[in-house]
């Protein structure tokens, strides 16, 4: 899971402890032979702290943002990445994965929706350069349809490689070694893709994308997820014209442009002029500071 993904899941954590803290206050949360520790002693203390201010911060720019932009992402957008994800982890290890983070369900798709209100509101701020949109229509991957065998492990990865180099045939070596895999179809054919897709895992991309209709991979392909597999590139289709994918192409580069690191500072004044607009005023003195950093950016 992308680094962004993870800290935003952590903010969303903290923003729902948080608010419900700030709403039952008087509340005890341990005694002591030296007194009690109420949630508005914690409250307090949280406020002092970096991560309490920039939770604060979050809090106030996914409020500000969700105004402008949050009618432009819908449930069903939100429950398709949901299951998107949900998918390539399996829904053992997904559930595992929300446990070790303190997750339900529903905080994990209020952050995915909270990322997507993000990528709409700088879309609509960011406008990459035509050398930008030149380039990234090079680079261009058109649909491309792969066929998956997903293992547990490299060892049964290989293995069902050494039963189609002995001239078994897909679907017969597909039945004895792939595992379910509920983001496919038939004999483990995943819906199509291009380079601009990012709910399929990269090195599946890849190694779709670098082989000849009708190859699979040599070795075993690790995923992000844990799984291995083996790939099969089924079909590709034409390069569209540039004009027909511009909107895609523009998607792209923002979303390449939100991700990388080097970029905060464009990213904290585009937000900040967001904020600006929005006449924010912060009430309490202890958080007087915690947007003090895409202030300045704006201005």
């Amino acid at each position: 899971m992308p680094r962004k993904v993870i800290l935003g899941i952590f903010a969303a954590v903290l923003v729902a402890g948080v608010t419900f803290l700030a709403v039952n206050g008087s509340k005890t949360l341990a005694t002591t032979d030296n007194g009690k520790i109420t949630q508005a002693d914690y409250v307090d203390e949280l406020k002092q702290s970096s991560a309490g201010r920039q939770v604060f911060a979050q809090m106030v720019i996914n409020k500000v943002l969700d105004k402008k932009y949050g009618k432009q992402v819908t449930d069903a957008e939100i429950e398709k990445s949901f299951n998107n994800m949900k998918s390539q982890y399996g829904e053992d290890k997904f559930k595992q994965y929300l446990s070790q983070n303190g997750m339900t369900t529903r905080q994990f798709k209020q952050n995915l929706r909270d990322k997507e209100v993000m990528q709409v509101a700088v879309k609509d701020n960011y406008k990459p350069s035509r050398d930008q949109l030149n380039q990234a229509y090079e680079d261009y991957v058109p649909d491309t349809k792969v066929s998956l065998i997903t293992t547990d492990n490299e060892d049964d990865a290989q293995a069902a490689i050494d039963a189609l180099n002995d001239g078994a045939e897909w679907d017969d070596v597909y039945h004895q070694y792939s595992k379910k895999n509920a983001a496919v179809s038939g004999t483990g054919q995943l819906p199509a893709f291009d380079s601009t897709n990012t709910t399929v895992e990269q090195e599946v991309r890849m190694a779709g994308f670098n082989q000849g209709e009708g190859a699979y991979s040599e070795s075993p392909v690790k995923g992000s997820k844990g799984n291995y597999y083996v790939v099969r590139m089924d079909h590709m289709d034409e390069k569209p014209a540039q004009a027909k994918i511009e909107s895609k192409l523009k998607d792209k580069l923002t979303n390449d442009f939100i991700n990388d690191s080097k970029n905060q500072d464009e990213m904290k004044k585009i937000v900040g002029k967001l904020l600006s607009k929005a006449d924010v005023k912060i009430k309490d003195s202890d958080l007087k500071g915690a947007l003090a950093g895409y202030m300045k950016a704006a201005a």
